[in-house]
C-alpha cells in the first residue's frame, strides 16, 4: 500500500524526440511567462500564448482565450494572489517541432493581506509554433496541494 495516494491522477505525457534546442525555447517560454505573470507584465505575459491561446487558470470561472481576454487576465490574478512568485521543474517536453506537449510542475507561492500561501500544482500544456516561436496554445493548471499560514 502507497504511503502518498494518488490524487487527480494527471495522464503522462509519451516522450518523443525534440530538438535540444526546441526544449530549451520551451523551457524558456516557461521562464517568461513566470517572470511576467509576477511583474504585472500583461503584454508580455499574453504574447506567451498563440493569438487564439486558452488559460485554464486556477481561479474559478477564469479561462480566458485569446490575446485581449489574457492580457485582461493579469490584473485579475494579481487582485486574487497579490505578490506571485511561480517557480516551474521537472518538465516532460513531447513534440514534432510544429506541436508540443510539456507537463511540468508549479511551485507557486502569493503574499497578500499579511498572509503567505503556497501551492503545489501540475501544468499540462499544448504548444504551437506561432511566427517561429514556441507559444502555449493551451495551459491547464491542477491544483494538487496547497500549505498556508506560513511565516513572512
Amino acid at each position: 500500500m502507497s504511503r502518498f495516494p494518488q490524487r487527480n491522477p494527471i495522464t503522462f505525457i509519451e516522450v518523443t524526440r525534440m530538438t535540444p534546442s526546441d526544449i530549451q525555447e520551451i523551457k524558456a517560454l516557461n521562464a517568461k511567462y513566470n517572470f511576467s505573470i509576477d511583474e504585472g507584465n500583461a503584454e508580455s505575459w499574453a504574447s506567451c500564448f498563440t493569438t487564439d491561446g486558452a488559460f485554464n487558470a486556477a481561479i474559478e470561472g477564469e479561462t480566458p482565450k485569446g490575446t485581449e481576454q489574457l492580457r485582461a487576465f493579469v490584473p485579475t490574478g494579481i487582485a486574487t494572489f497579490g505578490t506571485m512568485y511561480h517557480l516551474t521543474t521537472n518538465e516532460i517536453i513531447s513534440g514534432d517541432g510544429e506541436n508540443a506537449r510539456q507537463k511540468c510542475y508549479l511551485q507557486f507561492f502569493t503574499k497578500k493581506d499579511g498572509a503567505i500561501d503556497g501551492y503545489i500544482c501540475v501544468y499540462d500544456d499544448w504548444l504551437k509554433r506561432e511566427n517561429g516561436a514556441w507559444k502555449y496554445s493551451r495551459r491547464d493548471v491542477i491544483s494538487k496541494d496547497r500549505f498556508s499560514h506560513l511565516e513572512d
